[in-house]
């Protein structure tokens, strides 16, 4: 987490624990995917029985693991992407205005998603004691419905996160000497 070492202390502990949290979430997901689709089969094939309404819980797992990897993805800007420019620009202020332009616009973006889940949000809530559940286990529309909320505004607080420090870096940490990720400067010349 690269990025965290150009934020105040406070708040890259702030960031860190969040991170770590996401993170052992994302790994239990994943396990509990594994877990599950393989005791679908067991019961399945080996009981001929089908695992009660698996997919209900199953499905605000992945819910959960999608956004919430999704705002790791955003804070180390490793989203999918086909950006060739990086390399063919050579000139510091072009590369330093390309990375502040991309940063923005991802902010823009992410916030009126965040602005739609908080409708979302009030709506969901303020349909109680009526809320819409799954058909077998009757859980909450409002348990997903809260992953994307925290997804995005995670995604967000994380893009701004990096358009400050993007912001505050020093024109020579996107220069081409500095490689691809303008984050990996060290003010005393030694690549991390």
């Amino acid at each position: 987490m690269r990025t965290t070492d150009h934020l105040p202390p406070g708040l890259a502990r702030t960031v860190r624990i969040l991170l770590r949290i996401q993170t052992i979430y994302v790994c239990f997901a994943c396990i509990m995917m594994a877990v599950t689709f393989f005791m679908v089969v067991i019961v399945r094939y080996g009981f001929a029985s089908d695992l009660f309404a698996y997919e209900e819980w199953l499905l605000i797992i992945c819910f959960w693991l999608y956004f919430l990897a999704a705002g790791i993805g955003t804070w180390e800007g490793n989203h999918v992407n086909a950006d060739l420019l990086n390399f063919t620009i050579q000139d510091p202020v072009k590369r330093r205005f390309r990375a502040i332009t991309i940063t923005v616009i991802e902010l823009l973006v992410t916030l009126a998603l965040v602005y739609w889940a908080v409708l979302m949000m009030i709506e969901e809530i303020g349909d109680y004691p009526r809320w819409q559940t799954t058909i077998a286990m009757r859980i909450p529309f409002l348990v997903p419905r809260a992953a994307i909320f925290f997804g995005f505004s995670l995604m967000g607080f994380y893009s701004a996160l990096r358009l400050w420090v993007f912001l505050r870096l020093p024109l020579q940490a996107f220069g081409p000497e500095a490689g691809d990720d303008p984050l990996n400067f060290n003010p005393r010349g030694v690549m991390r």
